[in-house]
Parts: structure tokens; sequence; C-alpha cells
């Protein structure tokens, strides 16, 4: 089942199934994470965004209280995966630093580098299982999203409608378009990975409300996609800056001899990355929240009379 609601009357149904799947999908990750526990984070991470993002679009109908239990229980269960997934993160932000620079500086500094931070995420995930399996995090985090997945049925949806979807959307479309703004006045690292989050409901809520006019809405989804790949690939270089400027915590010797080049590599890049996440977001952002709600409430209403047009049909 892809990450998109039905168009059809039973809103509730289809926003259960959607949570429903993706719990489900984070805790079958982690089962079966295998020899492979980096990726199986990555996956299970993903999963939980989404269901965090599904909550913020149903939020007019939950209310606020529902909601954020929820959305506090989700978030916890991803800062329970987070730490090693962040120290991962950080080779893959080294090799695609020495992939980008390559000529800038010997290609031994960022072999390494990425060996150094590799030997660290390692250390980060401590003892492990059968199969590379950090079995006491990941089991704990399992029966916390089966749980999770339980109470989907206890979400207090009765009498949600499509009104409440595209009022959600457009709240969070409204924070994106204050987050971007904020980012542009000061671009500090905590303001842009702010965007970069509400960027990504943005994407996810495009994604959810697709059905509604396939061709248009994951058109757009995928240009906000793009906008928060950008944007997680500055923050991924703001969390590598902060690591080399820990003077006190060595890398290897041919590293910490080159810390300050490495860090102009690093702002440069960032630099490049922020100036075309800013020119993507002037045409992500381009509409006034009104405008953007009152068009996807027109692609959901057209849609819903086609839908029942077709019943009628048959």
């Amino acid at each position: 089942m892809a990450y998109r609601l039905s168009i059809d009357d039973d809103v509730s149904g289809s926003v259960r199934a959607c949570a429903h799947e993706q719990l489900a999908g984070a805790a079958q990750r982690l089962e079966g994470a295998g020899e492979d526990p980096v990726t199986a984070v990555h996956e299970a991470r993903k999963h939980i965004k989404k269901t965090r993002a599904l909550l913020r679009l149903v939020r007019p109908a939950t209310g606020a209280r529902a909601y954020r239990r929820e959305n506090d229980a989700l978030r916890e269960i991803g800062l329970a995966l987070s730490g090693t997934r962040d120290a991962d993160v950080l080779v893959q932000t080294a090799s695609a630093l020495a992939e980008h620079a390559a000529g800038r500086l010997p290609a031994d500094t960022f072999e390494h580098l990425r060996a150094a931070l590799a030997g660290e995420a390692a250390d980060g995930r401590g003892p492990t299982g059968s199969g590379g399996r950090a079995l006491p995090v990941f089991d704990s985090v399992v029966e916390a999203l089966r749980a999770a997945e339980l109470r989907v049925e206890r979400w207090p949806l009765d009498g949600v409608a499509w009104t409440h979807l595209l009022k959600g959307a457009a709240c969070a479309y409204a924070r994106g378009g204050d987050a971007f703004a904020a980012a542009r006045a000061e671009p500090t690292p905590e303001r842009l990975h702010a965007w970069r989050k509400r960027a990504k409901d943005l994407w996810y809520h495009q994604r959810l409300l697709a059905p509604a006019w396939p061709g248009v809405l994951a058109a757009q989804a995928e240009e906000a996609h793009g906008l928060t790949e950008l944007l997680g690939d500055d923050h991924d270089l703001a969390v590598l800056a902060a690591r080399l400027s820990d003077g006190a915590a060595p890398l290897a010797p041919t590293v910490d001899a080159q810390r300050a080049e490495l860090l102009a590599l690093v702002a440069h890049r960032s630099d490049e990355l922020r100036a075309e996440a800013e020119r993507l977001g002037r045409r992500v952002y381009a509409e006034s929240p009104k405008a953007f709600s009152r068009r996807l409430e027109r692609y959901v209403r057209i849609a819903l009379k086609e839908r029942r047009a077709g019943e009628s049909a048959t």
C-alpha cells in the first residue's frame, strides 16, 4: 500500500489504514534488521516520520490533546534510534564531501576522516546480537511501536472529513512558509533545520493527498522532496562541521592537521546548498496559505465528485 489516502468518504478508515501500515512497517524493519541494522534504523525512522506527518494532517480532527500524546510518543521512539543513525550519517556526509571536493585536498585525508567517523559510529552502536543487531535497543523500540499501532484504533477520528485534512495541510504549509522566512532572515543551522522539518511535512502531505490529482500533486511532492534533500545535506554538513571543530576530540593525525581546510570546504558546500534551497523554496512557497488551501480544496472536491459519479454509473 502506497503512502497516500483514498479518495472516498471513509476518511477515518483511510487514515487508520495508513497509520497501521507505517507503524507496522517500522517494527518489521527492525525485526528483520539481520546484518544491516543501519538500513533498518533508517527505514524505521522514515516510517515514524511519515506517521507523525499524518498526525499533523489530521490534528484539526483529533484535537491538540490526542495529537500531543501520540506525537510525543512517536518522537521518543524516534529519538531512541537517532544516536546511531546520526553517527552513520556523518560517514556518508564525509563521503559526499570527498566526492564533491575531489582534488582540493589529498584523497587520504578524506579516507582517514571516513575511517575515524566509521569507528565512532561502530562504537556508538555498542554490543550487538547475532547478525550485528543491537538487540536491547531494537526490542524495546519494537515493543513501543506495536503499542502505538494498537492505539491507532483509539485515535479520535469520529466525524473526520476532508475539510479537517485540508485545514491540517494548510496549517503545515503556513508554518513552512514562516520557517522559510525565518531561515532567509537568519540562516542559522537551527532555523534551517526547523525549515527542513516543515518542508518534510509538505512533502508527506502532498503524497498523502496526491490521489486528488496525481499528476500535479505528485510532481509538487517531488519538488518539496528535493528541497528537503538540500536542507538535509546542509544539516548533515553542519553536524560534520561541529565534529571537526571539536579540537578536544582527535580524529586522525592527517585529519587533525587539516581541520581548517576541511571546515572551509564544508562552509563552501553549505553555501551552495543553501543558495539552491532558497531558489527552490521561493517556488515551493510561492502561494499564500489561503491560495494553497483553496487549490487543494478544489482538487479534492472534483476528485470526490468524479468518484461518486463513477459509482453511480456502475
